[in-house]
């Protein structure tokens, strides 16, 4: 069992492998050149919210594409995730040693997901929140709030797949439409909003 908390994985592990990608794209070269000028250009804030005991507010600023984990938000939040602390005790085991990653299996890639300004310009029409849920072995369940103002606490869509689903999606054996497409991802509510999501985090870098 790891002996990670809220606020060791939000305020530390998240922010060193944020920026650990920047390095990367750095070290590509001319080749990375133009993805790296694009992650450069985010100037923003994703606030995590751990309900309960022992969890807390992370408000995880970037600044030309680095992240610190701040008291403050430095901008309005762009993207607001809440969750309950048995959900943390699965992410944090899910990510392994990229967060990342982890984000992107919930896009249904199986690589990291880069936080490029244009991906950020995709997600700039999508307001209100979400809700993911993965069920049987390892189930959680997270609320995504996105845009500014106050949280909502009822989503607009929820989206629910099978936690054998969502370890194909992570591992490239299932790519995101062949999943909908065979009936793997139950979607209720804002059908439009779930496209959008999708449209933005499977946009190339």
């Amino acid at each position: 069992m790891s002996d990670a908390t809220p606020r060791s994985f939000y305020a530390e592990r998240i922010p060193t492998q944020f920026d650990r990608t920047l390095d990367a794209q750095e070290a590509a070269g001319e080749e990375g050149a133009r993805v790296l000028e694009d992650l450069r250009k985010v100037n923003a804030t994703l606030r995590i919210v751990v309900e309960g005991e022992g969890g807390g507010t992370f408000n995880l600023n970037i600044a030309q594409g680095r992240m610190t984990a701040d008291a403050e938000a430095q901008h309005e939040p762009f993207l607001t995730i809440s969750h309950d602390l048995a959900a943390f005790e699965v992410l944090e085991r899910e990510s392994g040693d990229s967060a990342l990653g982890f984000l992107g299996g919930l896009a249904g890639m199986a690589e990291e997901i880069k936080l490029t300004q244009s991906r950020l310009d995709n997600l700039a029409g999508l307001e209100g929140a979400l809700r993911f849920s993965v069920t049987g072995d390892d189930a959680f369940t997270l609320l995504a709030h996105f845009g500014g103002g106050e949280v909502a606490r009822e989503p607009k869509c929820a989206i629910s797949i099978e936690s054998e689903t969502y370890r194909d999606l992570r591992s490239g054996e299932l790519n995101s439409q062949d999943a909908f497409m065979g009936g793997k991802i139950d979607i209720e509510g804002d059908m439009q909003m779930a496209m959008q999501l999708a449209l933005a985090a499977l946009s190339p870098d």
